[in-house]
């Protein structure tokens, strides 16, 4: 039986969230959102410890990494917070040895049509390919998951969210409500949610996955497209050698992780350099 899962875990995707400003650390409605993304989480950890898991690694990847309530996680359950960045030889605790990842509370791709709050990571990114393939969030993770044989046994997201992880993956998705345009949704009942993800997570630990890891040959070429702004300005300034048109940037590594890795430390250049604080 599976013992060791690891969780990638944001809050646009989560039941009831349908603005930024319920996302936002220290805004008036974040307190509540956050309820509502603890409410899952917990249900998430509730249902693979049910399967069998007996360590659970969660990767807190929304805005600042500082949103998860600490004294509400069970034993056997380590939170990575803070959002250390990732590295070649280190990807928020993906390792072999893990059976397989979650994706909770994420959500569709920049520039999915109908999609509620769609974006890649930062606002700033229009577009993100791995080898010539468009991808969001979803895609990156699955792919530096990927890198370590790991593969993605469940997302629980708005159904945009869902939709593009089972184009790209094939697997069992919950959805948390229902798009209805970039600012609004049909938002299930938290407690049909959480029963929802618990029973699914419950199922994904228990059963022998056939499922594949998500893989790209190396080498990996990064492609990111950016929007006007700051930080495609900063950008020019910090990595003029990565910059291969006025508003693309490319990086080539062995691997995604490696890849990710090395434009996260462009990204926090950039990021000091434009006064932005992290996504």
């Amino acid at each position: 039986m599976a013992e060791r899962f690891v969780i990638r875990c944001d809050m646009e995707g989560v039941s009831g969230v349908v603005d930024y400003a319920q996302v936002t650390p220290g805004a008036p409605e974040y307190a509540l959102a956050r309820d509502w993304f603890m409410a899952e989480l917990l249900a998430l950890i509730e249902g693979l410890q049910a399967g069998g898991a007996s360590q659970i690694v969660i990767y807190d990847e929304h805005y600042l990494g500082r949103n998860i309530d600490m004294a509400q996680l069970p034993r056997g359950v380590t939170a990575i917070c803070g959002k250390p960045p990732y590295r070649g030889d280190w990807a928020g605790g993906l390792d072999a040895s893990a059976a397989g990842m979650i994706l909770h509370g994420l959500h569709a791709k920049a520039g999915t049509p109908g999609a509620l709050l769609p974006h890649t990571y930062e606002l700033d990114i229009e577009d993100l390919s791995l080898n010539g393939t468009s991808l969001g969030e979803i895609g990156v993770e699955s792919a530096i998951a990927g890198d370590w044989g790991v593969p993605v046994v469940l997302c629980v997201g708005d159904s945009a969210g869902c939709d593009e992880a089972r184009s790209l993956l094939e697997i069992p998705t919950v959805a948390t409500k229902f798009a209805q345009g970039e600012s609004g949704a049909e938002c299930r009942p938290l407690i049909d949610v959480v029963d929802d993800i618990r029973s699914a997570a419950e199922a994904a630990a228990r059963q022998p996955t056939d499922m594949q890891p998500f893989r790209f040959d190396p080498p990996v070429e990064l492609t990111i497209r950016f929007r006007e702004g700051d930080y495609l300005a900063a950008l020019h300034r910090c990595a003029p050698d990565r910059m291969i048109a006025r508003d693309q940037l490319r990086i080539v590594a062995p691997t995604v992780t490696q890849a990710w890795a090395d434009y996260w430390q462009v990204k926090l250049q950039g990021q000091s350099l434009a006064h932005q604080r992290p996504e």
